[in-house]
């Protein structure tokens, strides 16, 4: 059987047949038209001083790690389709590092909209370090890989914020780590560190093995009548085409605000 990641495709042996699980795209369509709305808050806030904008934006914020972390972990399960997922997460990384001086150098101009460290670079080292180690995580079992994945995901979520710290991680890292400024990447930053976007190693790359472990358990092979047929497909649209409304996105919205300014 054959997998075809960026069209989510299975391609039967000996068939021409191309089956596609419709229901994964219209998940990470709803995600990412999630994603578009909460920045399209921030971004109308920051541009016109909205302060409805700047209320709804606060009111979604902690619903964020919920919709983000759903988008990661579905992000590890589609490593499961892909031919080489070393060479996509290199293209991520490339992508990731143009949006960072972009938005570093826009910054100068649009406000703090810089991105250091964000969910492009998250995906593009986490494909890419599944792809050189996948040879490791196929002889473990699915089970132990999930749990011990998600609970580390767990311990490790208080590294980059002292008040989520569920089990006290941050008490056994030396404090001079959060004196350094080259750390941030791996979750430890130190003071006056800002990224618009933040998503770092520690503790995300988890929550995308978690995804990784769970494509062994072949959902969507299994329950296909369920995962085929297409329901919402606007979604389905912005799922099969989510990087590039990512890269995109910031601009448009900033594109629709910016002629709102003269006045």
């Amino acid at each position: 059987m054959e997998n075809n990641q960026q069209n989510n495709e299975i391609i039967l042996p000996g068939e021409k047949v191309k089956i596609r699980y419709a229901l994964l795209d219209e998940l990470r369509g709803f995600l990412v038209l999630c994603m578009v709305i909460y920045h399209g808050l921030l971004s109308v806030y920051n541009i016109l001083g909205l302060k409805t904008a700047d209320t709804l934006f606060d009111f979604f914020t902690p619903a964020v790690p919920f919709f983000a972390g759903a988008f990661i972990m579905l992000s590890g399960m589609m490593c499961g389709y892909s031919h080489s997922n070393i060479l996509r997460g290199l293209k991520c990384t490339a992508l990731a590092i143009v949006v960072s001086v972009v938005t570093i150098l826009g910054a100068e101009f649009m406000g703090r909209i810089d991105i250091r460290f964000g969910i492009l670079h998250l995906l593009g080292f986490s494909m890419t370090f599944c792809g050189l180690f996948d040879f490791a995580f196929k002889k473990i079992n699915k089970w132990a890989g999930v749990i011990t994945a998600f609970a580390l995901f767990i311990v490790l979520y208080g590294v980059p914020n002292d008040y989520t710290d569920f089990v006290g991680i941050r008490n056994i890292i030396p404090a001079e780590w959060y004196l350094k400024d080259n750390l941030f990447p791996f979750g430890i930053t130190a003071p006056g560190f800002f990224s618009a976007d933040y998503f770092p190693i520690i503790p995300w790359f988890f929550l995308f093995l978690t995804g990784y472990f769970l494509f062994k358990f072949h959902f969507a092979e299994k329950y296909s009548n369920f995962f085929i047929p297409k329901r919402i497909k606007p979604l389905g649209f912005l799922g099969r085409h989510a990087l590039i409304i990512y890269i995109l996105h910031q601009p448009v919205i900033y594109l629709i605000c910016i002629p709102f300014t003269f006045n």
